[in-house]
């Protein structure tokens, strides 16, 4: 198989972790539309998003994705394959911790973060995916 053919079927196999995290997303999306409200979700989705997004360029580099929710661990795993993301894939870095403090209430009740903090990330997260999305091949 030559190297763009190679190519188009990591990028296959990747577009599966993309469409997951397209999923993430909207459910963010919706969440923080609802009335009122719901940041913890959002926040949850923001992360998964992100999470799955570096996985599908782990797997479009033919690299197997591991199974880790650290997004600066994949972020650094991811790095030498896309340097030109490096340091966007870092900034996301802090939405490793809105994983757990969104979902466990015995971490401090919630995730603490204003609304529109969750929206300026969603909309990051939203950037990045469109990033992504134009490195697939054609």
């Amino acid at each position: 198989m030559s190297a763009p053919d190679q190519a188009k079927v990591q990028w296959a196999e990747a577009s599966l972790w993309l469409a997951k995290a397209d999923d993430d997303i909207r459910v963010a999306s919706l969440t923080l539309a609802a009335v009122p409200p719901m940041p913890d979700p959002a926040a949850f989705h923001c992360q998964q998003a992100v999470e799955k997004i570096i996985k599908a360029l782990l797997v479009a580099a033919a690299v197997t994705a591991p199974r880790s929710h650290d997004i600066e661990m994949l972020a650094e795993k991811a790095a030498p394959f896309y340097p030109a993301l490096e340091q966007q894939m870092l900034s996301f870095a802090r939405l490793t911790e809105w994983l757990t403090a969104s979902r466990y209430p015995d971490l401090g009740g919630g995730l603490g973060e204003e609304i529109g903090d969750i929206t300026d990330m969603l909309d990051a997260v939203k950037a990045f995916r469109r990033d992504v999305a134009g490195l697939a091949p054609t």
